[in-house]
């Protein structure tokens, strides 16, 4: 079973989700974290820092551990996800290639209500992580990253 390691990026109440592309094979044009496979060799902290660098362009520079859960549906997309919060990061959020077509921010609070989470698990872990509130979700896609109000 893989590992996968992914990134919460957070901040006024709200965290980052990525819409996987509709040519993924796994959970296509849902929402997601930004994140991917852990290579051999490396750990998970290593992992999740290298998939934000390639998927959105951002080098995290404080995080910190949330938790990890096992997921077997679909059974053959079946892998344990660790999940990190990641409060202060380096960048702007931008699309960098095409495993996503559009990046969100959404309130903490609503994710767990979100229907179109690739992963179920992720609404309630995310939607439990205390991120300081204060604003709404904001949109971004091809245009350059703004924080939200």
């Amino acid at each position: 079973m893989p590992d996968i390691a992914m990134g919460a990026l957070a901040q006024n109440g709200a965290v980052l989700l990525a819409r996987r592309s509709s040519k993924r094979k796994v959970h296509p044009d849902r929402w997601s974290l930004p994140g991917g496979h852990i290579e051999d060799g490396e750990d998970a902290e290593t992992a999740m820092r290298r998939e934000l660098m390639e998927e959105i362009g951002v080098t995290p520079e404080h995080w910190q551990f949330v938790g990890r859960f096992v997921s077997e549906a679909p059974p053959e997309a079946s892998a344990t996800f660790h999940v990190y919060r990641v409060d202060k990061w380096r960048g702007r959020p931008r699309l960098i290639d095409d495993e996503h077509t559009e990046l969100r921010w959404f309130a903490a609070t609503a994710i767990a209500c979100e229907g179109e989470l690739a992963l179920p698990q992720l609404g309630e872990m995310l939607g439990n992580l205390d991120i300081p509130r204060g604003a709404e979700s904001a949109y971004i896609s091809k245009q350059p990253w703004r924080p939200p109000d």
